[in-house]
């Protein structure tokens, strides 16, 4: 009887919280009464963005800063990661004027090729040339003139250090005594050998510290983090974050008794906007979810400028595409068509790694193309073994060369 009465007492979403859709009244109540804990990615981001952008999401983090909290190791995070966020943009300079020359001298190569072929006068290539010259000269001095104007500064004139000093006062938490650190790192080290979320120590310990905030005040949590992998967040077949970690929600509620929402920067800029007033510019929502995704994809876009190489190995000048997860490079004509893919999959399970893959690919195949993955490391036989058995080729960095698998020296892609 005790078990039909338990077995009674139970609905659907008993213990599957986290698949409930987030409705407005429930952000409503986050904003007024709830706990909101800004990630390190939440507050990098604020490097990234344009001024006014950054204005905004400060501005809607003001109308909320009573329900604000920062665990400890988020700003040690931030401290540790924040001259790197600095550097993004003279880093992404170097990157795209080495892309540039590359570039020059190719058309250069083109352009000469061309005179030969109509006979253009002797005099006038020289000018052509210089045209083409003065051109990316230009481009590249404007780069450089725009990463200038947006340098790192020092921590007593930057404006980014000066909001989150005034925003955050008195709203930051206690670092874990030495005992419980230890002790953290070593349940970090447990929970990631058995796929227990969230992984890697410094995310554990983040939440380590959200658990105890939370069963001290005794408030729902909204987490605003820009992280966008399995680690925090529930991702459908397509790699989309959809809520938090089933997983986390539960922990939550037995340790806290109260519920977890998860959303993105860029998403709590547009709840303040429609729930506290009009405090927000649209244009700013777009911005903050181009810096995210400019973070999220740092190191592909790296390993693109990289990859380019490759193409004009083969006199090829790719055109390049973001998305979440993924850039795609691609160069030729329509039935000739070489397609790089490099990739991040959002899944650290092989088996959900070579899904993602193999359906960005089909999403762009084409007939006749030849398309190759490219990852940033050299990913797991399971993940190689999967995606040769798919018959698509794969790549990744070794030291200033390429390596890969089977199909793609097959196919040429990598060559000895």
């Amino acid at each position: 009887m005790a078990d039909e009465s338990s077995a009674e007492s139970r609905g659907i979403l008993d213990g599957f919280g986290a698949y409930r859709t987030a409705r407005p009244d429930h952000h409503r109540d986050l904003l007024a009464r709830g706990l909101v804990v800004l990630d390190t990615d939440t507050l990098l981001s604020l490097y990234r963005c344009t001024p006014q952008a950054r204005s905004d999401l400060l501005g809607a983090l003001r109308r909320t800063r009573g329900r604000l909290w920062v665990p400890h190791q988020v700003l040690a995070d931030f401290w540790r990661r924040r001259e790197a966020a600095l550097s993004e943009a003279e880093q992404a300079t170097a990157r795209a004027a080495r892309a540039l020359r590359k570039a020059e001298e190719q058309a250069v190569r083109g352009l000469r090729s061309w005179a030969d072929r109509v006979s253009l006068g002797p005099e006038e290539l020289p000018v052509l040339e210089r045209v083409l010259r003065d051109a990316h000269e230009h481009v590249v001095a404007r780069l450089t003139e725009a990463t200038r104007q947006e340098a790192a500064v020092d921590t007593e004139e930057d404006p980014v250090v000066a909001d989150l000093d005034g925003l955050l006062f008195g709203r930051v938490g206690d670092p874990l005594p030495p005992e419980e650190h230890r002790a953290a790192l070593a349940e970090a080290a447990g929970r990631d050998r058995d796929r227990v979320p969230p992984g890697g120590e410094g995310d554990y310990l983040v939440w380590r510290q959200v658990l105890a905030e939370a069963a001290r005040r005794g408030r729902d949590v909204l987490l605003v983090t820009g992280e966008t992998a399995e680690g925090w967040w529930r991702l459908d077949e397509h790699g989309n974050a959809r809520g938090p970690r089933p997983e986390l929600y539960e922990e939550l509620r037995e340790v806290a008794g109260v519920r977890l929402f998860t959303m993105r920067p860029d998403a709590f800029l547009r709840h303040a906007h429609e729930l506290l007033g009009p405090v927000v510019r649209e244009e700013s929502v777009d911005d903050v979810e181009r810096a995210l995704r400019q973070a999220n994809t740092s190191a592909l876009q790296v390993l693109a400028f990289n990859f380019v190489e490759v193409f004009l190995t083969r006199d090829l000048i790719p055109d390049y595409h973001s998305g979440d997860g993924h850039v795609v490079l691609r160069a030729g004509d329509a039935g000739g068509r070489r397609r790089a893919f490099l990739v991040d999959p959002p899944f650290a399970e092989p088996n959900a790694s070579v899904k993602w893959v193999a359906r960005l690919v089909r999403t762009h195949t084409e007939t006749g193309g030849d398309d190759v993955v490219v990852f940033p490391d050299r990913p797991g036989d399971r993940v190689l073994d999967g995606l040769a058995n798919l018959g698509i080729p794969v790549m990744w960095p070794v030291g200033d060369h390429w390596a890969g698998s089977d199909p793609a020296r097959e196919r040429g892609w990598v060559t000895a």
